[in-house]
């Protein structure tokens, strides 16, 4: 059981930003600080910025009016952070969020305005609209204007120093209430067993990794999987229902193996799936950094791989020594319990006393 230490922003509220959707990150801080006695104000920035204009429900309307939203998206948050009068305001990535507001905050209520940046600042905004995007040219300036910026990997934490932000590195975690271990079920969609499988949306990067096994079929959850259909040749079977939080939980607690693909902008770093896969009961098979093999030993607690060719050697491995692999879920559980959401809350409000 966590115990708050007696300081002055704990037990009181924050106002918290960001898209509260099952399995999504802000939710997952939110209920941490709620278990360590803070009252949390939510405010949804994905439906805000839905709700600030009639025209925002469609798409592309919606991207060409994106300045018109977000101003009246700021203007709002302004407002309900005044009536609201918390001890800190935490935004969870917070795109939409000019550096004025986050100045007016600070300077009017007299409180700290952090950022918790569960993506990569530097990704730039590419031309592609699939690709990941910060969506705003003047990232860095923003961020130089929270009283504290929390990013997910140490390299990008030094780099982000060296450009005027006060930064510092957190990991991501797992939120307990949504990934732990369960009962293993047949599949909920197409009432098989999988042995291997992977929860994510399609990317170039992932389908090629994919594409790689060739000795067995993957159980595959996520957007945009069916561009690969014609590739995979039926090898691999493509859900069409997503898979989110607890759904998501069973998924891994049910395989064999459970297949993580860091994507180049988490490189050299980790991502939620890192913790989650364990937290879940499942065995992590993962493209190998050196951050992930820190947090789950190589062999020890996860498997790894540094080329997509040897994922079948892998998979063929794990499978054929089923008491070694029970072993490394073990281990990689009892790890990843002690990464829970509430101890990132705890550090938060911590660091904010101090």
């Amino acid at each position: 059981m966590l115990v708050a230490p007696n300081h002055s922003v704990w037990d009181k509220r924050v106002f918290l930003i960001g898209p509260f959707g099952v399995g999504q990150l802000p939710e997952s801080f939110a209920r941490a600080f709620e278990r360590l006695g803070f009252d949390v104000v939510r405010y949804d920035s994905d439906r805000a910025y839905v709700d600030a204009h009639p025209a925002a429900r469609h798409r592309l309307i919606r991207r060409a009016i994106r300045p018109l939203l977000w101003r009246k998206m700021n203007a709002e948050t302004l407002a309900r952070v005044r009536v609201a009068r918390p001890a800190f305001v935490l935004a969870v990535k917070g795109t939409y969020l000019h550096a004025e507001t986050i100045h007016r905050v600070r300077r009017e209520l007299g409180v700290p305005f952090v950022n918790y940046y569960s993506d990569n600042p530097y990704c730039g905004v590419p031309w592609n609209p699939r690709k990941s995007s910060t969506q705003r040219r003047d990232l860095l300036q923003v961020l130089t204007a929270y009283t504290k910026v929390w990013i997910w990997e140490e390299g990008m934490a030094d780099r982000l120093r060296a450009d005027g932000v006060t930064a510092a590195y957190l990991p991501f975690g797992v939120d307990s209430e949504l990934f732990q271990a369960s009962t293993p079920a047949a599949c909920a969609e197409c009432g098989t067993d999988h042995e291997v499988v992977f929860v994510g949306q399609h990317s170039d990067k992932r389908e090629l990794h994919l594409d790689a096994i060739r000795r067995h079929a993957a159980g595959l959850w996520g957007s945009r999987w069916h561009r690969a259909a014609k590739r995979f040749g039926g090898r691999h079977r493509i859900h069409t229902r997503p898979a989110f939080g607890t759904a998501c939980a069973k998924i891994y607690a049910g395989a064999a193996v459970a297949l993580n693909v860091v994507d180049d902008l988490n490189m050299p770093g980790h991502n939620m799936r890192t913790f989650e896969i364990p937290a879940s009961g499942g065995l992590m098979l993962s493209t190998y950094t050196d951050d992930q093999a820190a947090l789950f030993p190589q062999n020890e607690a996860a498997l790894y791989y540094r080329d997509p060719a040897e994922l079948d050697d892998q998979l063929d491995r794990v499978l054929g020594d089923k008491a070694w692999a029970a072993r490394l879920r073990a281990h990689a559980a009892a790890i990843a319990v002690t990464h829970d959401y509430r101890e990132r809350a705890k550090a938060i409000a911590a660091d904010l006393d101090r």
